[in-house]
């Protein structure tokens, strides 16, 4: 199972990054965002928000609670990063505009898109190399 955590300290440099910016104490910044300040106190030195006022900083921040998610292990593709298929599923599943069905449909038009891409990638690098000896900078699609 993969671990999964708030980085703490990302969330905190935002957060100070925005009451600086705005020039808020940490009081009045937590009246702001809905939290009491020793919630703030306690994330200054570490420790994990509970889920409501994570919440409700992420939503203060305008920014979305997995911008400060790590996810170590099975969602993890090349590199570390989570496979695109599980972005685009994540945000698809957020959409309110959109039937269940939909948002079916369209992930397995992007699954279907994507293993395309794939299967006809080294075809792709070849043709790419030879267009760069000639000067043309095309885009290598991973």
């Amino acid at each position: 199972m993969a671990k999964t955590q708030i980085d703490t300290a990302r969330l905190f440099a935002v957060l100070e990054a925005r009451t600086t910016d705005e020039n808020l104490s940490w009081r009045q910044a937590a009246t702001q965002i809905g939290v009491s300040p020793s919630l703030l106190s306690r994330l200054r030195y570490g420790q994990r928000p509970d889920l409501d006022g994570y919440a409700s900083i992420v939503r203060w921040l305008r920014m979305s609670a997995d911008d400060f998610i790590e996810v170590a292990g099975e969602d993890a593709g090349p590199g570390g990063e989570v496979s695109l298929i599980t972005e685009i599923s994540a945000l698809l599943r957020r959409r309110r505009d959109l039937s269940d069905t939909d948002k079916t449909y369209l992930e397995d038009v992007m699954r279907v898109s994507l293993d395309h891409i794939r299967r006809s990638q080294p075809t792709q690098e070849v043709d790419n190399s030879a267009s760069s000896a000639s000067g043309d900078d095309s885009l290598d699609i991973n």
